[in-house]
């Protein structure tokens, strides 16, 4: 079905409007990468790694828990950092990038680039449509939208399902980490014959060795809380939609922004800037919130919502949402 004439010329401005923003940003520099805040952010991580691994070493119990919190930090941050390498937004230069990613991602998480590549680049092209955006494909552990479950009566009442809202942090988030871990990515390697990513990958568990079975196995749970909790709070309790839409409004009525403060911003790693990230996937995530007043006003001259939200209010619509699509699958709404 074609688009009515109405929303052709709504969609002709926006596209104007979008694409002087974007010539405007580009000529201030926005685009530019920043070499200094690449090794600030690697630096960060071979700080938060180190500082962990001498914490462990000393046997003792609270100087092992700090350690363990430390590496955690270093594997979450890994992954934020890796995901900037997969846009291409840290140098300037692709190739490079990816291979800071590939580096990054294999040594701090024991996963795959190329893999991750993938399928996130399949979520940035229509975020929130149904059969399209793959972080909405999380059956059986996980249903954001009682519309991802086809057979409602089987897979709806499943146990994971029933309980998500309890389950997703303590338990999904490190079956998830591990399934990757040890099937999904390896496999993947080895299909694609990326060896160079394996090798990093790992190298990873020289961390492993040095912490401690138990120690690891808990900076991993730890680091996909951190990960998967952070993730899940700017889109999963949105809307879906089963139809295209303009570029813009997939950015602005498919992901939020949450709490435009310089401590979010450390701790999500400039993701909380979730709308600008969307809407330009290039540019150095640091750089995101001096963007966001004019993105803003771009969405009021449309008339299209601009949604951003206090942290801990994005943290209790994810997990109402949870909770409400168990609802409804138990007693069929």
């Amino acid at each position: 079905m074609g688009l009515d004439q109405v929303t052709i010329v709504r969609h002709a401005a926006l596209t104007k409007d979008f694409q002087a923003l974007h010539k405007s940003l580009e000529e201030e520099g926005f685009f530019k990468p920043s070499i200094p805040h690449v090794i600030y952010r690697i630096s960060e991580l071979i700080a938060f790694l180190t500082f962990g691994l001498y914490l462990v070493s000393f046997g003792n119990p609270i100087l092992t828990t700090l350690g363990v919190i430390s590496v955690a930090l270093f594997q979450g941050r890994s992954g934020w950092l890796m995901h900037e390498g997969g846009h291409h937004s840290l140098t300037g230069n692709p190739k490079i990038d990816r291979f800071i990613q590939a580096v990054v991602y294999g040594f701090g998480d024991g996963m795959s680039s190329s893999w991750w590549s993938s399928q996130h680049n399949r979520h940035h092209a229509m975020p929130q449509r149904l059969q399209h955006d793959v972080d909405l494909d999380t059956l059986p552990l996980l249903a954001f939208n009682k519309s991802v479950v086809k057979n409602p009566k089987k897979q709806g009442q499943n146990f994971f399902i029933q309980n998500q809202a309890s389950l997703f942090l303590l338990i999904d988030t490190l079956l998830v980490a591990t399934m990757w871990k040890l099937y999904l990515h390896p496999r993947y390697v080895l299909l694609k014959g990326t060896y160079h990513q394996l090798f990093f990958m790992g190298a990873h568990y020289l961390v492993a060795y040095h912490m401690g079975f138990i120690p690891y196995i808990v900076s991993v749970w730890l680091a996909s809380i951190y990960i998967f909790g952070n993730f899940a709070l700017s889109h999963t309790h949105l809307p879906v939609t089963a139809g295209p839409m303009h570029w813009v409004e997939y950015a602005l009525l498919h992901t939020m922004d949450v709490e435009q403060k310089p401590w979010c911003n450390w701790w999500m790693s400039y993701l909380n800037y979730q709308i600008e990230h969307h809407l330009f996937p290039t540019m150095p995530q640091f750089r995101h919130p001096k963007v966001a007043k004019r993105v803003e006003v771009l969405a009021k001259k449309h008339g299209i919502p601009y949604h951003c939200t206090s942290y801990f209010e994005a943290v209790n619509r994810t997990f109402e949402n949870l909770a409400e699509v168990s609802h409804d699958l138990r007693h069929g709404v």
